[in-house]
């Protein structure tokens, strides 16, 4: 039964389940019957068989199987609603959302995911403060698969969540969409922190269009924004940022000048290389290192290397 129970948890399959006999004849009306049995096992089995057949006769019985005393089963019949993507299931899982059980609540989120109704986004962000990290992943991960201009600020915030887990599903989920827009818009955001969740995002997009907007931020107020725009604008390789990276050698933010100094070795020409190698020269021990660096590759870049 532990190993059982783990397997579920851990969202493996409970057992290999033969694709042939899935598609027997009855085979569904035997594992409808099944949720039904005795033993929590069969009824765990019996959903997750279901979710694999795909038949829309099942989606009644599963959502009954969403009430059931043990969480593997509840957790399997989420799971499977999820696969069946049955809009008669978007209500049953966001209450699904509030189960005592965090894998219950994981595998209700994301199955609102794969069945991507904009209904559910509201009750998934509110799930990004649930105190179970898988929880937190599951919902950024399924606002991701419904994507729309809603879900942005929300995932730009768990960007900074404390699990690296639950950033990396943000982050997934804000470059699967067509977000660019949403995020140059969040640039100027009153939170500093979805503002720097937007510059990095950007960053990592790449999309030249936030060029011009990610020059802008480089005159934020905080620090944090200011170097992510830096560092992204070094991602995105936009030559029209040099001259403003070179302004903030001289900013008050350490994190500020070393990723104005990075950034210039993407994208800086002949005038930042005489920079550079001047901080090479005499500049602070905390940016010598750095501008040795973005000087190799700057010259690597221009085919100016010794």
């Amino acid at each position: 039964m532990e190993l059982f129970i783990l397997r579920r948890l851990m969202g493996m399959a409970l057992f290999k389940l033969d694709p042939k006999k899935l598609k027997k004849k009855g085979a569904v009306d035997r594992f409808i019957k099944a949720l039904g049995d005795k033993n929590e096992e069969k009824r765990a089995t019996a959903a997750e068989a279901l979710g694999e057949i795909g038949d829309a006769k099942a989606v009644e019985p599963l959502l009954t199987a969403l009430s059931d005393e043990w969480l593997i089963v509840r957790a399997a019949a989420a799971e499977a609603l999820g696969k069946l993507g049955d809009a008669r299931a978007i209500q049953p899982l966001v209450a699904s959302l509030k189960d005592e059980d965090e894998y219950v609540r994981r595998d209700a989120a994301q199955a609102l995911g794969e069945i991507g109704d904009a209904g559910a986004i509201g009750p998934l962000v509110e799930e990004l403060k649930d105190s179970w990290m898988t929880v937190r992943a599951s919902a950024a991960k399924a606002l991701g698969r419904i994507g729309g201009p809603e879900v942005v600020d929300p995932l730009l915030a768990a960007l900074h969540d404390s699990e690296a887990l639950v950033r990396r599903e943000a982050a997934g989920s804000l470059k699967r969409g067509d977000n660019t827009g949403a995020l140059i818009t969040a640039l100027k955001n009153e939170s500093d922190v979805v503002r720097l969740g937007a510059a990095e995002a950007l960053g990592e997009i790449g999309d030249p269009i936030a060029s011009g907007p990610l020059i802008s931020s480089l005159k934020d107020d905080s620090a944090e924004v200011r170097a992510a725009a830096a560092k992204a604008l070094g991602q995105i390789g936009e030559p029209r940022a040099s001259l403003h990276l070179l302004e903030l050698l001289s900013d008050e933010g350490s994190s500020v000048r070393i990723n104005a100094v990075e950034a210039l070795g993407q994208v800086g020409d002949s005038g930042a290389a005489e920079v550079l190698q001047a901080l090479v020269d005499k500049g602070d021990m905390d940016i010598r290192q750095e501008a040795y660096r973005a000087l190799e590759k700057l010259k690597k870049r221009t085919g100016k290397g010794e």
